[in-house]
């Protein structure tokens, strides 16, 4: 195993890991509070065992990888695409946003998506209030995705339908990107599989990347499995029961304290990561 900076910008980041497979997995930073600089770069064990490369974007600020770099490195995605057989990629939040994206350029063949974005421009996501910081600097030029969209990719989105912004941006990328399917991990948050992750259950996100045709299932019998366990589970029911069903928000809150109460610290934190 072997990792080569690729691509080193101001403000865009790439480093190969070779293991001298034939196919390419890609990875994509994540949005992360209070980010002041790039981030360490780790490569996963479970691709190189699965004889995958390893592609890992990264971005010194959260900006959604729209940037004076982003050009260049898609210069460069396109030439290092040539020299592999398939291409797949994964990422959370702004990093799923980061895959449609770059899409184009790397000629994915599919992807793995995790309550992505399909922008932060408020002219296109009028609805989306969560970034308001950072979408005063996005350019919509650099970020249209119309402009650098690959029809022929797919994959699976996966998103909390519970979360009605998310569940907006995945329906979004739906009509842009046809051949991708929609997965919804009911009160999973955001991202989507905080749940799996709480249950220690992510291993099933990697092997859906990596093995498409196996399909979703798994990924969504994990969540099934773990959520009535995690208090994100439950915070989301009493959310969306609030309105109509008090009652059953009020358990539901209930239920979510008791398990939070019972939840080592750091493990059910709210942030946009794996």
């Amino acid at each position: 195993m072997s990792q080569t900076r690729i691509f080193d910008g101001a403000h865009l980041r790439a480093d190969l890991v070779r293991n001298g497979g034939k196919r390419l997995m890609v990875t994509f930073d994540y949005r992360v509070t209070g980010r002041t600089g790039f981030g360490n770069l780790t490569p996963s064990d479970q691709f190189a065992a699965a004889g995958f490369d390893q592609l890992m974007i990264a971005t010194r600020a959260n900006d959604w990888f729209v940037n004076p770099d982003i050009t260049l490195l898609e210069d460069v995605c396109a030439t290092l695409r040539d020299g592999y057989g398939s291409a797949h990629a994964i990422g959370f939040s702004m990093g799923g946003y980061g895959a449609f994206r770059l899409a184009g350029a790397l000629r994915l063949d599919h992807v793995v998506a995790v309550s992505p974005q399909i922008s932060i421009d408020s002219r296109i996501v009028p609805f989306e209030s969560r970034y308001n910081r950072e979408s005063r600097l996005f350019d919509p030029v650099l970020g249209d995705m119309i402009a650098h969209v690959n029809r022929h990719l797919r994959g699976t989105i996966l998103v909390d339908d519970l979360n009605v912004n998310d569940l907006t941006h995945a329906r979004m990328l739906q009509v842009v990107f046809p051949q991708v399917r929609l997965v919804r991990l009911s009160g999973g948050g955001h991202p989507s599989t905080r749940v799996l992750r709480a249950a220690r259950r992510t291993g099933t996100l990697q092997r859906l990347a990596m093995q498409p045709q196996t399909g979703p299932a798994a990924v969504l019998n994990a969540h099934r499995a773990a959520r009535g366990a995690q208090a994100v589970y439950w915070s989301a029911i009493a959310r969306a029961a609030s309105a109509r069903h008090p009652a059953w928000a009020a358990r539901a809150r209930q239920t979510a304290a008791k398990l939070k109460a019972a939840t080592p610290d750091g493990v059910d934190a709210v942030r946009d990561s794996q």
